[in-house]
């Protein structure tokens, strides 16, 4: 397979499987639900601390258990106080005095989605229950939940929640931070690319990959099921599916980030990992197994990235040696590995992924360097000669467009190689090349920075010395003169012949840039002029 057809296609099975996911989590939404009953108005409550347990065998339960908890409500004082336990992929029935009044359930017309994921439970008490009996009765949907503690508080609604927002507050600030500065990224790659200032898609694919994951731990945390306690189920699928959407976008990234060291393991791996996501999206419409249970294979994606991501930035070290930008790559492939294996640590341990960030702190570093150092690469190739690597004819007439006397002392010289299309023709564009490189190299060596020095276009150069004094600009000419003819004395072929003009402002008082360039130009063809005088080419 062409590696253009490859990616071609690894991009055309993310994008189907992206669909297939939209598509998904909009029909949840719309029809797939949780069924709330509740014959209590929104009020206040507070904490039961003794409360009994029992486990009880039931065939029809998911795994065949389910567990009740009784307690006493008491100490009851004001009407702003709930009953509200959380709960991570269990149903739940409660019972004030044998009377229901809350029940989560899936709705009976539920047909692609069984779990009610992470929800809380907050149910409005009274004065007049004091000395009720509450009797809890809790079904976990998967073994791995079965033997998960339940905590039971009496605490105010807006208390609870303010409580949780403080506790999620860092997760939350940094899932919406990422989330916005993928959008923005995407969105700036993707004007970039239509305004045709760069060709690269990696960018675009990246910023992709971090929207996913903002998504994913923003809804990841205890604090979003209370503002979404109508559909809880679409929550908690949103926060499995964005993960296992994420790695596609970021093999497609490596795909491209080094697109120039065999690109075609990232690509395959973006494959497998639409492939994967496909594969647990059709097991979840068929009921063979829910998001849930089939979480490991998207850890199985995440730990194939890691390994791809570390070989490519090896690979890419061998052909780079100890460049900025490979040890750039290492810094943060190393620091990716070793957020990710952290995240899975911590995920296999607590059983949850909710408060463990080290993997997204390190993504937001990573791409906001990454970002940063493109914007700043594409706006210095915007200004730049690629094949002298001196300031381009943009910059210069940008330098030029202010119409104003100067006023500062300021000297402009005009420059022309001499004889540089008799080289083109006789000993070839490639000699004519290396004048023109080594003609800008010298330039660049005899007349330091912050002074202005410019390919004005074919063999024609401008430099702008700025705070000169006739003494300054003569010995810097003089300097360049030097470097030329010892550079001709050396034996180096072809020579390096050149005409040159030069204008002050001191000269000119109340000239623009532009008419100094100009005198500086029209001295620098009589100059010209004379060379050709006293050579003849043939």
């Amino acid at each position: 397979m062409q590696k253009s057809n490859l990616k071609k296609t690894a991009i055309l099975a993310y994008m189907t499987v992206s669909v297939l996911f939209l598509l998904f989590f909009v029909y949840m939404g719309l029809f797939e639900n949780v069924s709330v009953q509740t014959t209590r108005n929104p009020g206040a409550s507070r904490t039961v601390e003794q409360v009994s347990s029992e486990e009880i065998e039931d065939p029809s339960a998911p795994i065949g258990i389910r567990r009740e908890y009784r307690c006493i409500l008491d100490d009851i004082g004001t009407n702003d106080t709930s009953f509200a336990f959380y709960l991570v992929h269990h149903y739940a029935e409660v019972y004030f005095d044998g009377e229901l009044v809350y029940s989560l359930m899936p709705r009976d017309t539920n047909r692609i989605g069984k779990s009610v994921s992470s929800n809380w439970v907050a149910i409005p008490v009274y004065p007049s229950d004091n000395g009720k009996e509450v009797r809890v009765v809790v079904t976990p949907v998967f073994e791995s939940v079965r033997d998960r503690k339940i905590e039971f508080q009496i605490t105010p609604f807006h208390t609870l929640y303010l409580a949780q927002l403080k506790a999620d507050m860092p997760q939350l600030i940094l899932s919406v931070f990422c989330a916005g500065m993928g959008l923005v990224v995407m969105s700036v790659e993707l004007i970039l690319i239509r305004r045709k200032k760069t060709t690269q898609w990696e960018l675009f694919f990246l910023g992709n990959f971090i929207l996913l994951l903002g998504i994913w731990k923003l809804t990841d945390t205890r604090s979003s099921p209370l503002l979404f306690v109508g559909n809880p189920m679409l929550l908690g699928y949103l926060t499995i599916g964005a993960l296992f959407l994420a790695g596609i976008p970021f093999a497609l990234y490596l795909s491209n980030r080094f697109s120039q060291y065999k690109p075609t393991p990232a690509l395959m791996l973006s494959l497998v990992a639409s492939g994967t996501a496909m594969l647990t999206l059709f097991c979840q419409l068929v009921g063979i197994a829910d998001f849930k249970q089939t979480l490991p294979l998207a850890h199985v994606v995440e730990i194939l990235l890691m390994i791809l991501t570390f070989c490519i930035v090896a690979f890419h070290q061998t052909g780079s040696g100890t460049s900025g930008e490979s040890k750039r790559s290492w810094f943060f492939t190393l620091l990716l590995i070793c957020s990710a294996l952290a995240d899975l640590l911590l995920f296999y341990i607590r059983k949850s992924s909710s408060g463990i960030v080290f993997t997204l702190l390190a993504i937001l570093l990573y791409t906001l360097t990454l970002f940063i150092h493109n914007l700043l690469d594409i706006s210095k190739k915007a200004y730049t000669d690629l094949p002298t690597g001196l300031l381009n004819k943009s910059l210069w007439d940008t330098l030029m467009d202010d119409p104003t006397p100067i006023r500062e002392p300021v000297s402009i010289m005009m420059l022309d190689l001499n004889g540089l299309k008799y080289v083109n023709d006789t000993m070839g564009h490639e000699a004519g090349d290396k004048i023109l490189r080594n003609f800008a190299n010298i330039l660049r060596n005899a007349i330091p920075s912050p002074n202005i020095i410019c390919r004005w276009g074919g063999d024609e150069f401008t430099v702008m010395l700025t705070d000169a004094s006739r003494e300054t600009t003569e010995g810097y000419m003089e300097a360049f003169r030097s470097a030329v003819a010892a550079y001709n004395d050396s034996g180096e072929k072809p020579a390096l012949h050149y005409a040159i003009g030069c204008a002050l402002s001191s000269e000119f008082p109340g000239l623009s840039r532009k008419e100094l360039l100009e005198q500086a130009d029209a001295r620098m063809y009589l100059d010209k002029q004379r060379w050709y005088a006293q050579h003849t080419l043939s």
